[in-house]
């Protein structure tokens, strides 16, 4: 039996066959397919669930918020941007529910694992503020520490006038990074040290650098950024574990 056709191109159809080769001569065929095994996967397993459903009146709520956060109160508009989007009422609303069950199925495979996960990955999520000071000669490099040690030299003037990266054009501050990126010597000199304390000569390749330790700040499940980023590592890892256990069998020719 003739498959029908993936699209039409003009006046020409492209059959699935073809399309499938053309994403494998693009090297994308692999992500496709992978993106379709983890729907069938996460579809399968919601399925299988009993506990995990919508309540109708979150899900017609969630819609009027759709609709306000878009300025679609209209009907008109609506019916407009549906058709812009080429998707119709039934479709929206159930990718909107869909969300909704992901999310449950999400938070009933991480709520266990959580804490544990954190408390694996806390080292790499904690991070600092610095500031620093970057110059290609070691005796530059003890002179300047020594001058805001011993001598109260601002620290960002001499950033601005000494150091050789772009960040001395904001008083040498380098911003946030997570303490895991740091070279350990630096790391292991942070984490005993306090805001303020002027860290270094630290040698970087054919550079050394003084820091200034502007803010700790350790990671939390309390934030929510934290937590959504555990909680979506953890279900990619079962995603992944699910995967392996099903066999795959892709059929390219025509």
């Amino acid at each position: 039996m003739e498959s029908k056709p993936l699209l039409t191109i003009g006046e020409e159809q492209l059959s699935w066959g073809q399309s499938l080769k053309y994403l494998q001569a693009s090297g994308k065929l692999q992500s496709f397919v992978t993106e379709i095994v983890r729907q069938y996967v996460i579809e399968k397993e919601l399925q299988s669930r009993e506990d995990i459903n919508v309540d109708p009146a979150v899900l017609q709520q969630a819609i009027i918020d759709f609709r306000l956060q878009r300025k679609l109160e209209d009907q008109q508009k609506f019916q407009e941007w549906l058709q812009q989007n080429r998707i119709n009422y039934n479709a929206l609303e159930s990718q909107i529910a869909n969300s909704f069950r992901l999310k449950q199925l999400r938070d009933s495979i991480t709520a266990e694992k959580i804490e544990e996960y954190f408390n694996e990955r806390k080292a790499g999520l904690d991070y600092v503020i610095l500031s620093r000071i970057v110059v290609e000669d070691k005796e530059l490099a003890d002179a300047l520490h020594r001058k805001i040690v011993e001598e109260g030299g601002k620290f960002e003037d001499l950033a601005k006038e000494y150091s050789v990266t772009n960040d001395k054009n904001f008083n040498g501050i380098m911003g946030g990074v997570t303490l895991a990126s740091l070279p350990e010597d630096l790391r292991n000199t942070i984490n005993s040290a306090n805001p303020g304390d002027i860290l270094g000569p630290f040698q970087t390749n054919k550079f050394w650098s003084i820091f200034r330790l502007e803010q700790f700040q350790g990671a939390s499940l309390d934030n929510p950024e934290i937590r959504k980023k555990l909680d979506g590592e953890l279900f990619e890892r079962w995603v992944a574990e699910k995967l392996q256990n099903n066999k795959i069998t892709l059929h390219v020719n025509e």
